[in-house]
């Protein structure tokens, strides 16, 4: 499910609990931070950056981007247009795709460049690259969101587990 989707599902008690990318206002959830990353650029393996090292995001500026639509995640949409406007430059958002494994698909088929968390890199598709960002304070966050209301001990003790990985995996970054 989307961000959007998990939202209306928490308000409709059909989920207790979704995985998303932050920011989000709503008073009646709660959000918790279980990981930071940092962006990577996903190019078409034919690029002509693909063999930099890293990238600055500054280097993207004439490229066509691949994003996921703003009504299905405006915090995490957001927060790419607001990253490459303080690079200097607005991104040409030309194709949108829903899910993740799309937008890497539509760059291996050289329509556009992307931006995804770092942690996407596991998925492993031929016709892509993945390269670093130069400015290393880049993050997007993945978070917990649940309805404050909820008193299910089920999803206490989930959120409780969540925060003991949490802090286990902080200290070992």
């Amino acid at each position: 499910m989307t961000t959007t989707e998990q939202i209306e599902a928490l308000h409709d008690n059909r989920i207790q609990l979704g995985f998303i990318r932050p920011p989000i206002s709503d008073d009646e959830l709660s959000v918790e931070t279980v990981l930071q990353e940092s962006f990577v650029a996903v190019l078409p393996e034919a690029h002509p950056l693909a063999t930099q090292t890293q990238l600055s995001l500054a280097s993207l500026a004439e490229e066509s981007f691949i994003l996921s639509p703003r009504h299905l995640g405006s915090g995490f949409y957001d927060q790419i247009i607001r990253l490459c406007q303080q690079a200097g430059f607005i991104p040409q958002v030309t194709q949108e795709a829903t899910q993740m494994q799309t937008i890497v698909s539509l760059v291996a088929a050289e329509l556009g460049v992307a931006l995804v968390p770092a942690s996407l890199q596991n998925l492993q598709r031929a016709g892509v690259v993945y390269k670093p960002l130069e400015d290393q304070t880049l993050y997007v966050k993945l978070a917990i969101v649940w309805r404050s209301a909820n008193t299910s001990p089920v999803l206490h003790q989930f959120l409780a587990q969540s925060r003991v990985l949490t802090r286990f995996s902080a200290a070992f970054h």
